[in-house]
C-alpha cells in the first residue's frame, strides 16, 4: 500500500517536471523502509494518504550514504522529502520578504490572485510554488516589482495587478 501511495506521489511530480528518475526507479532505489518527512515533519508511510498529490509542491530523494548523512541512522534505507504547496510558499515569501521591502509591501497590500510571478522571463502559472522555493540567497540575483501597465506591456497579462519578477540561476 505504502508503495502504491509513494508511486502515485512520484507520478504526480514526474508530471510536473520535478523528478529526474521515473517513479518505478525511484521506489525501487529505495530500501525496505525509507524515512519519511513532510513539510518538515516525521511521517509514518500510512500518513501519506492522507496528503492530496495535487497539494505536492516538490519531492526529493536521498539514497545510500547522503540519506544517512543528511537524516542519520534512521535513513539507511533512503529518505523521502516532500513538500506542500502551501509550506513552500511560506518558505519562499519569507525569503523574498527578507530581500525585498518592495515584496513585503506588496504582499501585504496585494491579493494573491492578483500577483503574477515571472521567473527569468517564464510566466509562473501553476505548480511553481517548488521552483520558487528552491531559490536561496546563492542564486536569487534580483527581485523586482512591476505595475500592471508594465504586465500589459512586457508580458501580455492582463488579468493580474501587480507582477513578481525574479531573476535567479537554477537550483
Amino acid at each position: 500500500m505504502t508503495r502504491n501511495i509513494l508511486i502515485l506521489v512520484l507520478i504526480v511530480l514526474a508530471s510536473c517536471g520535478t523528478t529526474i528518475r521515473t517513479p518505478e526507479e525511484a521506489v525501487q532505489k529505495l530500501g525496505a523502509n525509507p524515512y519519511f518527512e513532510i513539510d518538515g515533519k516525521v511521517v509514518i508511510p500510512a500518513e501519506l494518504a492522507d496528503y492530496n498529490p495535487a497539494d505536492i509542491a516538490s519531492l526529493t530523494t536521498y539514497y545510500n550514504k547522503d540519506a544517512k548523512k543528511r537524516f542519520g541512522e534512521k535513513a539507511k534505507d533512503g529518505a523521502v522529502i516532500i513538500e506542500t504547496k502551501e509550506f513552500a510558499t511560506n518558505r519562499f515569501e519569507t525569503f523574498f520578504k527578507s530581500i525585498s521591502k518592495d515584496y513585503e509591501k506588496v504582499l501585504n497590500e496585494t491579493p494573491n490572485e492578483e500577483l503574477q510571478y515571472i521567473l527569468n522571463d517564464r510566466i509562473l502559472t501553476e505548480d511553481y510554488e517548488g521552483y520558487l522555493a528552491s531559490i536561496d540567497k546563492n542564486l536569487l540575483k534580483e527581485i523586482k516589482i512591476i505595475d500592471q501597465k508594465e504586465l500589459i506591456e512586457k508580458y501580455q497579462i492582463q488579468n493580474k495587478k501587480v507582477g513578481v519578477v525574479i531573476i535567479a540561476d537554477a537550483p
